[in-house]
């Protein structure tokens, strides 16, 4: 996923936007960001999803994300379930995985979310 740096809210906590939408997520790496420099990232999000607590089926069909009170949201299209619970996402042009309970349904976009700390963000070169 391609992001750029917007702006830096602590020693490893950053604001960002991408072409899905803008967040704030943890910079995993040793080198501070340069602010309004495009990155190249793997996204990871390290949180347990519960179904209709925390995700649920999203109606738009569109993968996104977005910030609101504190929280950051991702819509994105289920691809596969592993019987261990994580579920493959498409989010777009990239793979994301979650651990999720409740009912998995393939192809459907869904809609969660988590707090900025659960979400890290690992520059990468390609």
């Amino acid at each position: 996923m391609k992001i750029i740096v917007k702006e830096k809210l602590s020693d490893h906590i950053v604001k960002f936007e991408s072409n899905l939408g803008n967040g704030t997520a943890n910079w995993e790496n040793n080198k501070p960001p340069i602010l309004n420099t495009s990155y190249n990232i793997e996204l990871d999000i390290d949180d347990f999803f519960e179904w209709e607590k925390n995700i649920t089926l999203d109606k738009k069909n569109k993968s996104s994300i977005y910030l609101f009170d504190n929280k950051i949201f991702f819509s994105a299209k289920v691809i596969s379930c592993e019987n261990d619970g994580i579920w493959v996402l498409s989010f777009g042009n990239d793979i994301v995985l979650i651990e999720a309970s409740g009912t998995c349904e393939i192809n459907k976009f869904v809609s969660f979310f988590t707090t900025p700390d659960n979400v890290r963000l690992y520059p990468i070169e390609l």
